[in-house]
Formats: structure tokens, sequence, C-alpha cells
């Protein structure tokens, strides 16, 4: 391998969230951060006489969780769509519905990022994502400077892939 002839930094704000925007606009439109997540590999260890344990290469990746910070407009419409979302995959779990007119309960989730010269470079493709967790609502009247209220979501999914 050698050295990169591209000498430009990855700009943490160069970046885009796509999500199906039919089902879930507010969550597109008002994404303000996203983390990508770690990987692990868990050695698998064999026993050896007089040694304690080897380790040898992994079987299995292990990925963390997507995670989104998303901005609260006035309305609470992009918490809202992000809880029924949430609700929507417990419900359709015990209601065994496949016949529901509801979006499905994962989506693919597009992750774009952008070169220093704000072009589309790299996509982040997350597929069958899942709703796994809704962080909390901060409000708090005693600020001085206006900060806008976030939460945060998180989402496994089954695999991913860089175009």
């Amino acid at each position: 391998m050698s050295l990169t002839t591209n000498k430009n930094y990855l700009q943490p704000t160069g970046f885009k969230f796509v999500i199906d925007r039919r089902n879930y606009p507010n969550l597109e439109f008002f994404a303000q951060s996203v983390v990508h997540p770690g990987a692990s590999v868990s050695p698998v260890e064999l026993n050896v006489p007089r040694v304690s344990q080897i380790a040898l290469a992994g079987d299995k990746i292990t990925y963390g969780s997507l995670t989104l910070d998303v901005i609260v407009d006035e309305d609470m419409e992009s918490y809202k769509e992000f809880q029924n979302w949430l609700e929507r995959t417990v419900n359709d779990k015990q209601n065994n519905s496949t016949t529901s007119p509801e979006p499905s309960t994962s989506a693919d989730i597009s992750l774009l990022i952008m070169s220093s010269h704000n072009n589309k470079n790299n996509t982040i493709k997350y597929n069958d994502c899942v709703p796994t967790e809704i962080g909390s609502l901060n409000l708090a009247s005693n600020t001085g400077d206006v900060a806008y209220a976030t939460f945060s979501v998180s989402f496994r999914f089954t695999t991913f892939e860089i175009k």
C-alpha cells in the first residue's frame, strides 16, 4: 500500500445524513451529528499445556451502534417521529402484523461524506437499521445562551458498506 496522494483532511462538518425522506423527513433534516460505530473482534483463545492461552485471530466482527444527535423543532416533530418508530418496532412484534400500512420497522441509512470542496466523496450505507434507543431530552430555564434542545438516537444494523 502506498501513501495517499490526497493530503486533505476529512472535515467533521462535511456530511449529510440520508434516510427514507417520505417516512422520516424530520430525522433527516434536523440531524446535527452522526457517530459512525466502532468495531471489535474478539480473539479465539486456544488452551495450550504449560501456557495459559494463545490468542488466535477472531472469527466475528461486532459493531457498536450508529448514533445520531437530532435537534428538536418547537413542534417536537423530530422527537415524535423517532418515538413513533421506536414504539412501532415493539408493537409490530406483538401484533405479528405483516400487512400494516405503516412503514417498515427497519430502514437503510446513508451517510454522505463530503470532500473539502463540499462534493460527495464517499457514502457509508447502513443496511436494515433498527432503532434501539432514544436519548433524554434536556430542557433548562437557567441557561444564558440559547442552546437548542437535542436528543440522541441509536440504531443497530446488519452490515455497512463504504462506497
